[in-house]
């Protein structure tokens, strides 16, 4: 399933800073509170939810704050990732 597609009720899905077509790591917000960053395996096709789902539904797991701007720097650069969303929000974290 593409990332874009996945909207739970808990995280509002800001961007996908990166997807490789199997993983996606998005920017986000989690129950309205701070902006965070979440990961999730894609699955096969729209019709596979991938993982994490919750009774089918596909959800992203929640990645703790303290590793949310190594998570970011481990990326950077990467040929999959969105740099320059990466580069902004780097700037409004810091």
């Amino acid at each position: 399933m593409k990332p874009e597609l996945v909207k739970p009720g808990n995280f509002e899905l800001v961007e996908v800073v990166y997807d490789n077509g199997e993983f996606s790591i998005a920017y986000g917000r989690f129950y309205g509170g701070e902006m965070c960053i979440a990961v999730r395996w894609n699955g096969e096709d729209d019709a596979d939810a991938g993982y994490p789902k919750t009774f089918g539904n596909p959800m992203w797991m929640i990645v703790h704050n303290d590793l949310k701007i190594p998570f970011l720097k481990s990326i950077f650069g990467n040929e999959f990732s969105k740099n320059d969303k990466i580069l902004k929000i780097f700037t409004s974290e810091i």
